[in-house]
């Protein structure tokens, strides 16, 4: 096969993957309770507790108004809260709400469950395989 069949048949992998995924997600009655950008917010947030906007822009890789219309939907949804610095006014800070934080939470358990699953059918080697080449993925 040549190299750019492979970049084709790998990228066709990759899409049925998706689709797999997200048909195996509406099957377990999913709803669009998170959007992937907001989801990915409130991944980001969890650790700390709370993080600026312009840490949430970066982190995001858009620029700070973009952030700040995902964050003032995710706000209208009572998902996070913003705070200002005591000290500096100018410095915004956004943190979970319970809703937020207890949503992210019951979301990433289920959708793990289901990604257990999907990957039952692989044997425990193929399974340590598979993880250990999307770590190498993702850290690049």
């Amino acid at each position: 096969m040549r190299p750019a069949q492979q970049k084709t048949s790998l990228e066709d992998l990759l899409h049925a993957f998706r689709r797999n995924i997200m048909e195996t997600f509406r099957k377990e009655g999913f709803k669009d309770e998170l959007t992937l950008t907001q989801s990915e917010v409130l991944r980001f947030i969890k650790p700390s507790g709370k993080k600026t906007m312009k840490n949430i822009a970066d982190y995001l890789k858009v620029a700070p108004p973009s952030a700040t219309e995902v964050v003032s939907d995710m706000e209208e949804k009572k998902l996070v809260k913003r705070e200002s610095d005591k000290n500096d006014r100018r410095i915004v800070f956004v943190a979970l709400t319970k809703k937020g934080d207890k949503l992210f939470s019951v979301s990433t358990k289920r959708k793990n469950d289901v990604f257990l699953r999907m990957i039952s059918k692989l044997n425990n080697n193929d399974r340590k395989n598979f993880e250990r080449i999307i770590r190498i993925i993702v850290t690049e």
